[in-house]
């Protein structure tokens, strides 16, 4: 684990240069290309990687080949800031391989979100810099304008103006999170950072009640819920209850795991896997303040 001093960065402007390339599974090259596009109407220069057009089975090429390409980009003095491709599965797969020591020499922001989310962590933890929790280039065509938005301003303030505030209140801590499956998948891993002091945000898709439930009771009792300074939960996209049915809603869920917590916790924040997807910059300290449906959010 680190143990130099946190770096973070300036936010991403026009005419700088995005490195690409794919750190989970293999793109959808229609979607991918669409957000390249999209990239390049904002101003941002691109260098797409060759790896990211690999395929192996459902992954974007081998763990080796991803390792490479990632410091490949690190290592480019064109590249700015790099975005991971698209999320998919398999991150986890090439973070053994990964040469912290180079990232940290090399440091730039790293960006992506969903299954990227391991990335995000392991370099947090190992190289002690700032990522952003963020768009995948293939994911960029189907958010609205305020998500496109937050790419540029991401040191500004955040006010949303749409949550529901389950607990209302002030909190300051390092802003940390992600997809939730994701991380409880790096609890007992050298790759999991200490969340106490942190305002965890999480969003997820595609998971059944009961999945969300027990992952939310693994966090609530591993980092724990405790020691957080707040709680962000973000979209979780077509929820599912198959079989038996479940009977809790996820409402009923997250309640339970925050009965007795005394810091703000809010729902419906615009972060997730469908059309709301605001960047935010992962492990720099950030304070919120949530009353009357609103939260704001700045960086210190």
């Amino acid at each position: 684990m680190y143990k130099q001093p946190f770096l973070s960065f300036d936010p991403p402007t026009a005419g700088q240069t995005v490195g690409i390339m794919a750190p989970s599974s293999s793109i959808d090259e229609t979607r991918f290309a669409q957000g390249v596009e999209i990239l390049h109407g904002m101003g941002l220069k691109t260098k797409i990687h060759p790896q990211t057009y690999s395929v192996l089975h459902q992954s974007a090429g081998t763990p080796a080949q991803k390792a490479s390409a990632l410091h490949d980009l690190f290592k480019d003095p064109d590249v700015d800031i790099i975005i991971g491709a698209c999320g998919g599965n398999r991150a986890v797969h090439f973070l053994h391989l990964l040469d912290f020591d180079l990232i940290r020499t090399h440091a730039k922001p790293c960006g992506g979100f969903s299954d990227i989310t391991a990335l995000l962590h392991a370099i947090h933890t190992q190289a002690s810099i700032e990522t952003y929790h963020m768009p995948t280039v293939q994911n960029l065509g189907r958010i609205d304008e305020d998500s496109l938005n937050s790419l540029l301003t991401l040191h500004e303030p955040k006010i949303w103006n749409d949550v529901t505030i389950l607990r209302d209140g002030i909190g300051t801590g390092k802003l940390m999170g992600g997809t939730l499956s994701m991380i409880c998948s790096l609890i007992g891993t050298p790759h999991m950072p200490d969340y106490t002091d942190t305002i965890l945000f999480v969003e997820d898709v595609n998971e059944e009640l009961s999945r969300v439930d027990r992952m939310l009771w693994q966090l609530r009792e591993s980092l724990p819920f405790t020691k957080l300074k707040g709680i962000i939960i973000g979209e979780f996209l077509n929820p599912a209850d198959t079989g038996r049915p479940y009977g809790f809603t996820l409402t009923d869920i997250i309640r339970e795991h925050i009965t007795g917590l005394e810091i703000p916790v809010v729902t419906n924040a615009p972060i997730g896997h469908g059309t709301r997807n605001h960047a935010l910059r992962f492990g720099v300290i950030a304070g919120i303040t949530a009353q009357n449906d609103v939260l704001h959010l700045q960086y210190s």
